[in-house]
């Protein structure tokens, strides 16, 4: 039993870490798309994209966070903003883990949009 829990919260982890990629990859092409200033917040309970255009600010995707799959998120700290052209603003990376039991996985952000995990 204890290797099919190890096998699980690796999948959950997995599921979490392709997660991020996925919110990160919408926030960039929302504030492309819409040529505004998007910002990524992650928190355990959900992610959220919300694009500022105009005077008005959007909600232009939003997820489930890691909580549903029992996972907890750390480094996610301030959001994410990405310019209108689609680049990130701010710090040069952001490591953002995900960890479940013994399982964990890393999802590294460069300032220039990209990825590793």
């Amino acid at each position: 039993a204890p290797r099919l829990v190890a096998l699980s919260d690796a999948a959950a982890v997995r599921d979490e870490a392709l997660g991020v990629v996925a919110a990160l990859d919408a926030a960039r092409g929302a504030s492309v798309r819409l040529g505004g200033v998007a910002t990524l917040a992650l928190s355990d309970s959900n992610y959220r994209v919300t694009v500022v255009v105009g005077a008005d600010t959007v909600t232009a995707w939003r997820r489930p966070g890691p909580s549903r799959n029992g996972a907890a998120l750390s480094g996610a700290g301030q959001p994410i903003t990405f310019g209108p052209d689609g680049l990130a603003l701010g710090v040069a990376n952001r490591t953002i883990s995900i960890a479940k039991g013994s399982a964990s996985r890393r999802v590294v952000m460069s300032k220039y949009g990209r990825l590793t995990y």
